[in-house]
This record gives C-alpha cells, sequence and structure tokens, in this order.
C-alpha cells in the first residue's frame, strides 16, 4: 500500500465526513460464525516449514483453480498452480531467481513477476507459454498485478522519477500509463472487464476511490476520506475499504452500486478492516483484526448479497502478531481462497467452499 501519515486533515472536514456517512450507514448487519462452510488447508510444493516461509494462496479464479508462491527452507519463491482435485504445479520463470504469482483468470492464464538482471511482469497461459514485460520508466514493481477474463492486466510501478504510476496492458499487449485525474500518485488494487480499480491521491489532499474505463473515462468517489482498495465485478459493481483522515485510523467496507449509491458495512468489533474482493453476485470477502497492529492476529469474512456477513477462522490460525486468516479472493461460488499463518508465523493455503 502507499503510505499515507504525511497527509493532513482538519477536525472540521473529519466531522463533515462523519456526518455524510452516518447518513448512510444501515442497521448493523446479522454476523454469524461462517456456519455451513467448509475450509480446507494445503501446503504448495516444496513450501518451508520454518517462521516467515511456507504457501501464500493470493489468487483463485471461477473453476477454482488457486495460485499463489511458495517460499521454501532456502526462501527461495516460486509460484504455484492447485487444482480443484489437488493436484499442484511449480511456476518458476525461465531463468529468474526469484518468481512470485498473483492471480489468475478463467482461461487458466496466470499473472505475476520474477526477478533477474531486471524485475518483470510475466503472463503464462494454461499450456505453459510464458510472455513478460515492464512498463517504460519503472525503477521498482509495486505490489500485485491483477488479470481479468479478457486478458488484460493492471498494475503499479514506483516510475524512475520516484512517484507510484498506474498502468493497463490490454491482451494485445498496448501498455498505457495512467494517474487519477489531477492528483498525485495511484495504485491498482484490481481490473474486470477491462475496468481498472484502485485509488489515487485527489485534489482534495485525500486517497479517493476510482474507476478506469477501457477508454480510459475515470469515476472517482470518496474523494474525501483514505480509500484502501477498491474491487470491481463483471457488472460493474465495486467494494473496498476506507478510513476517516485524522481519525484513529479504524478502517470501514463499502459496497458501490453502479449506479453509484454507495453502502456502507463493518464487522462488530473489527478496528482494521480490509476488502479483497467481491463477486459477480455481489458478495465481498477480506479480513479484519481487533487492534490496529494486528497484535491479536486476523479473521476472514463474507459479506453476502444481503447483507449478512459471516466470519471465520481456518485451521490452524495463529492469534499473534500477524498471524490468523488472510483471505485474497473469491469466485463467483462463493468460495474463497487466500493465506493463514499459524502460530509458528508458517504459512499456508486455505480453501473455503460453500
Amino acid at each position: 500500500m502507499l503510505l499515507k501519515s504525511s497527509l493532513r486533515s482538519s477536525e472540521a472536514v473529519r466531522l463533515a465526513i462523519v456526518t455524510i456517512v452516518s447518513g448512510f450507514l444501515a442497521l448493523a448487519p446479522a454476523v454469524s460464525a461462517g456456519q455451513s462452510s467448509s475450509i480446507i488447508t494445503f501446503d504448495g510444493p516444496g513450501a518451508g516449514t520454518g517462521s516467515d516461509q511456507g504457501t501464500s494462496a493470493t489468487g483463485m479464479n471461477s473453476k477454482g483453480t488457486i495460485v499463489g508462491t511458495v517460499t521454501s527452507n532456502n526462501r527461495k519463491t516460486y509460484g504455484f498452480i492447485r487444482q480443484t482435485n489437488g493436484n499442484m504445479t511449480k511456476v518458476i520463470y525461465p531463468g529468474a531467481q526469484y518468481t512470485s504469482v498473483y492471480g489468475i483468470n478463467d482461461s487458466g492464464t496466470i499473472v505475476g513477476s520474477y526477478s533477474g538482471p531486471h524485475d518483470q511482469v510475466f503472463l503464462r497461459t494454461a499450456d505453459g507459454k510464458f510472455t513478460s514485460f515492464v512498463p517504460s520508466n519503472t525503477q521498482f514493481l509495486e505490489g500485485f498485478t491483477f488479470i481479468d477474463n479478457l486478458g488484460n492486466v493492471a498494475g503499479t510501478i514506483l516510475t524512475t522519477y520516484d512517484f507510484f504510476e498506474c498502468y493497463v496492458r490490454t491482451s494485445e499487449g498496448t501498455i498505457t500509463l495512467f494517474a487519477g485525474p489531477l492528483g498525485f500518485d495511484c495504485e491498482v488494487t484490481g481490473i474486470d472487464n477491462g475496468t481498472v480499480t484502485g485509488f489515487y491521491g485527489a485534489p482534495t489532499g485525500y486517497y479517493a476511490g476510482y474507476l478506469r474505463a477501457p477508454d480510459g473515462t475515470f469515476t472517482v468517489f470518496l474523494a474525501n476520506v483514505q480509500v484502501a482498495e477498491v474491487y470491481v465485478n463483471k457488472g460493474g459493481s465495486s467494494a473496498g475499504a476506507f478510513n476517516f483522515p485524522g481519525g484513529s485510523g479504524s478502517m470501514e467496507g463499502f459496497v458501490r452500486a453502479t449506479d453509484g449509491v454507495l453502502d456502507y458495512f463493518t464487522v462488530p468489533g473489527s478496528v482494521p478492516l480490509n476488502v479483497r474482493g467481491i463477486n459477480d453476485n455481489g458478495a465481498v470477502a477480506g479480513f479484519w483484526a481487533t487492534d490496529l497492529e494486528f497484535n491479536s492476529g486476523a479473521h476472514g469474512f463474507q459479506r453476502f448479497a444481503d447483507g449478512t456477513i459471516s466470519t471465520f477462522d481456518a485451521p490452524g490460525a495463529g492469534a499473534g502478531f500477524f498471524q490468523g486468516t488472510f483471505p485474497y479472493a473469491i469466485n463467483n461460488a462463493g468460495a474463497i481462497a487466500g493465506t493463514v499463518v499459524d502460530s509458528s508465523n508458517v504459512s499456508h493455503g486455505f480453501l473455503l467452499t460453500q
């Protein structure tokens, strides 16, 4: 995530925002403990068993194929693909020192990055063919890279001019760099059907959410709060999280309908709440904790289309600093994939099915 600690805000602005948002807050959603669901955990091939090693699952398609990154005992990283029958395939970009995998679309094309003489983004088709690229003026690749079912890719770079910029690469290979309207810094958090989502430093001085359509048209929203992530589904509904500038740092979730109407939500007892995806049915997944520093671990949640919320913990989840359950993807069947960190700080993949 981009650092936002240097942004300034006034208490008067915050109070105005609280008044506006409070008008939209609905009754507290019903919360249940993940009944009628099943959770399994798994490890990628050769996953390490020491602290800060193991399996990180970060992507899943509508078929239930899961991808992510393994850190081995010698701290090398490489990608994996987990089929629905549990079979695993290693993904190593040819000649790379380190390989990371972030996402997969329904045709089986995965997206990731690798390090060699220079860091590059790569695509790997279902039949194992690799393509790599890097946007112009890239100093470093920043965060995850995302892919949609059309083969479009989007991500974030730190430019050679030392500011963050977003990019989108079409399935034909055309790369476009962009930032938000009249703003500064930019980060991508998702792409679907060619529409890129994320947040950027808006002229208000806060980090606003945005949708960038395939024709380059921007829709900007929540320009007076600190937006932390935005995800979009095929129908154009989006979801994400935000906090109040100058406040305690506590984060809330939102769902934005295609007509722009915002519906806010939280998990009772949560302080930070992070959203990690919205499926085509409007269900949202993410994680939450009871303190800002995640000293007591993280927990998963799913917000269903009717507004009810289910919380869950993957088997073996630790309850210490940045341990616990971290969902990263939700598909149209309501399956959720992610990473669980145990009490020894070893990571494992998990899959929740309804």
